[in-house]
């Protein structure tokens, strides 16, 4: 069996199993902050490095970063944040949504991890944690999603691009 042209087997669907309970663990865990805030730090560090790294590729000037969590008086959390002094219609949209692109590295890690045929053991748990702690963090923060929507002409013009792009692809495929 072929994931876009990779060669997948039974240990692969078997550890990305694995990752998806440990995974859904993790959501389960949010009800309690603090402890949640702890298990899900590998997840937070790459959630807030991507946004620091696409937010400095972007011109955005990150200026403040953090990963220490804060606990709300409503018994919500922010577990990390970066702040930036350059959001821009042409930026905010590649900073808002920067944490997708910790999906692509946890389904890479499963795949290295799996092609590998690893006994099971106490490294491989925590290997099969960082990924699932990589792809829970993968989805955009509620003040991910007000970055994108701060600069809405931006949203119009990537998807004004892109649907141009497809357009021309269908018709030369066609």
């Amino acid at each position: 069996m072929n994931l876009a042209g990779f060669p997948v087997g039974w240990s692969f669907c078997a550890y990305l199993a694995a990752v998806i309970v440990t995974a859904v663990l993790l959501h389960c865990l949010r009800r309690t902050p603090r402890f949640f805030s702890l298990v899900s730090l590998p997840g937070t560090i790459g959630h807030e490095l991507l946004h620091f790294l696409i937010g400095t590729l972007t011109l955005a000037k990150p200026v403040k970063v953090s990963l220490l969590p804060k606990f709300h008086r409503d018994g919500s959390a922010t577990l990390g944040y970066v702040m930036f002094s350059n959001i821009r219609w042409y930026n905010a949209l590649w900073v808002g949504f920067a944490p997708l692109l910790a999906l692509p590295a946890a389904l890479w890690m499963v795949y290295w991890r799996a092609a590998q045929i690893p006994p099971l053991q106490w490294h491989e748990l925590a290997w099969g944690y960082v990924a699932a702690s990589l792809a829970y963090s993968c989805l955009p923060s509620q003040a991910d999603v007000e970055i994108v929507m701060s600069k809405p002409a931006g949203l119009w013009v990537y998807l004004g691009g892109a649907s141009m792009l497809c357009w021309a692809w269908f018709k030369m495929s066609a």
